[in-house]
């Protein structure tokens, strides 16, 4: 049961679905390298009604040059784990969190930063959105 908490909890806080109709744009490292602020995020009860939620001051995560993700909050619930790796050509965030693995999707689109949990997967429509505040 704690761990279905944390797996909503972190779904909610740092994962995003996709926005229809909306342009992909061809990323390369250095389109997703800098700073990012947490803007919104989007959670469904299950029913379909979910709306994107303001976030004031949200988590902010920093992509380096060399594969590396930085958090201002832990990736993990039980640790405190606040920098793990990504890989640009999957366009996927791996943190190991002792037993668990986690894998976050993200992408770009109309220049926003979109992640989504990839393992494990929300349920309900479920997601994050960021956006640069640093190059």
């Amino acid at each position: 049961m704690k761990n279905l908490l944390f797996i909503v909890l972190f779904a909610a806080i740092t994962s995003c679905s996709t926005t229809p109709n909306s342009p992909d744009l061809n990323l390369d490292n250095q389109e997703i390298t800098g700073k990012w602020q947490l803007t919104e995020t989007l959670a469904d009860p299950g029913d379909g009604s979910g709306t994107w939620q303001t976030v004031e001051n949200g988590r902010t995560l920093e992509f380096t040059s060399n594969g590396l993700v930085k958090t201002s909050g832990s990736f993990c619930n039980e640790e405190e784990i606040n920098e793990t790796s990504y890989d640009n050509a999957e366009k996927m965030i791996s943190t190991d969190c002792g037993e668990n693995t986690f894998e976050l999707k993200y992408e770009l689109k109309e220049g926003k930063l979109f992640i989504y949990p990839h393992s494990p997967r929300c349920i309900e429509a479920c997601g994050s959105k960021y956006e640069k505040i640093e190059d």
